[in-house]
């Protein structure tokens, strides 16, 4: 098998089956078979709550698909146009949520997602609608948040939880060791960068477009984050620039070349996978705040949706499985302890077992880094590629030093406004 794995879940007692193309009996007399694409920890948490669903639903058997992500994306948008290979459950990564339902191509899951929308967040609604209706089961969202080696930082003489950003640069600053070649956190250049710079933005209350689409323009903050984000690289020296979840960044966590490591929650995985070794040594905190004075806020990184395509004939199963991976506390709670997605039921959140420790980190991840802080969220629009590969091109023009910052955000702007108005 090139990339992708089969991953079959079994009921408690029976095997997990590895083997492509055969799915394995669940239960005796007639079952309803279907497909459910996902990549990398949300396969792993789907296998480690689909006992329960089994269960519940002892006539529904799911084939638990892990593909690349990007890969998902793509195949389903192909589907959808062809009206055939779709799964019957994908998940998406939710910036490019928005491009899907205009399509035609998704089902229509208003009647079953909006009588529970009280338990997620009112700014996450407004995300998973097209046209004031649902097409998107709520799965799991992802804060930014700052994991750090608490032995390179009392070596440094430095406390952590750093509060504001400015304090974290000066830590930074600290940390530098040109000689051991030793940074504070990555920073990542290119189409890839635009993820992690989500984080920067939304922490500040930035947004690049109005709720209604359009561009906003004269966005002094927005260029204010862009030279921040410069700044730590060229000017202060803080920061690493490495290509995210390439070999070299996996080398410069094993290796102690940055103290710490800017990542939603799902980094936990890759720490206990990359860096198993430094189990203990790493902690976690939250995003620091842009301002001292200001609110007690975050961005993410990263976040997916559940969707159904409209082609594929298995509807009622795919709805009690969508549904029960978004709405079971069970579920949601079995996503984050297994796959590290934050839950996007505010019923899951409240559960004492959010605040359990993580093993490798030795503390709750959720207290440490989420709890108390309100998450900001851009507003989203079509083609989110457009714009993740046009601000790629302008952080490579910025860090490749033919543009300043402020220009490479004012020449964004103006794609922007050709495509976006």
């Amino acid at each position: 098998m090139n990339r992708r794995k089969l991953l079959a879940a079994g009921t408690a007692g029976a095997a997990f089956a590895w083997s492509a193309g055969r799915a394995p009996v669940y239960a005796q007399g007639r079952t309803t078979r279907i497909l459910y694409w996902c990549w990398s920890e949300h396969a792993r948490g789907a296998q480690a709550v689909y006992p329960k669903f089994r269960e519940q639903n002892p006539d529904i058997e799911v084939e638990i698909v892990n593909l690349n992500p990007q890969e998902i994306q793509d195949k389903i948008l192909v589907a959808m146009a062809t009206g055939v290979g779709a799964p019957d459950v994908g998940l998406i990564i939710e910036s490019r949520f928005p491009s899907y339902p205009a399509t035609g191509g998704l089902l229509d899951v208003h009647d079953h997602v909006a009588p529970r929308e009280a338990d997620f967040s009112p700014r996450l609604r407004n995300r998973l609608k097209h046209r004031g209706r649902y097409f998107g089961f709520p799965y799991i969202q992802n804060v930014a948040v700052m994991f750090y080696r608490q032995d390179l930082f009392a070596e440094r003489g430095i406390t952590a939880p750093i509060e504001t950003w400015a304090e974290w640069v000066e830590a930074g600053k600290r940390i530098r060791d040109r000689q051991r070649n030793i940074y504070m956190h990555q920073v990542s250049p290119g189409a890839v960068g635009f993820g992690p710079l989500i984080g920067y933005l939304e922490a500040s209350g930035t947004q690049l477009f109005t709720e209604e689409g359009q561009t906003i323009r004269n966005n002094r903050q927005g260029a204010e984050i862009l030279r921040t984000y410069h700044d730590i690289v060229r000017k202060d020296e803080i920061a690493l620039l490495v290509t995210h979840n390439s070999p070299e960044h996996f080398f410069a966590m094993r290796t102690g070349r940055i103290a710490a490591l800017h990542s939603g929650n799902w980094g936990l995985d890759r720490l206990e996978r990359e860096a198993a070794a430094d189990g203990g040594k790493w902690k976690v905190q939250f995003w620091p705040r842009w301002r001292r004075e200001g609110p007690l806020e975050i961005g993410t990184w990263g976040g997916s949706v559940l969707v159904l395509p409209r082609a594929n004939r298995n509807h009622a199963a795919a709805v009690k499985w969508a549904s029960f991976l978004s709405a079971e506390k069970e579920a949601q709670i079995g996503l984050w302890q297994n796959g590290y997605g934050l839950p996007t039921s505010v019923t899951a959140l409240a559960d004492p077992r959010m605040r359990e420790p993580q093993r490798f980190l030795g503390q709750s991840m959720y207290e440490a880094s989420v709890l108390g802080r309100e998450v900001n969220y851009l507003n989203l629009v079509r083609d989110w590629p457009r714009v993740q590969i046009e601000m790629g091109r302008q952080l490579d023009a910025m860090f490749q030093g033919q543009k300043a910052p402020e220009q490479a955000w004012a020449d964004f702007e103006v794609a922007m406004i050709r495509q976006y108005g």
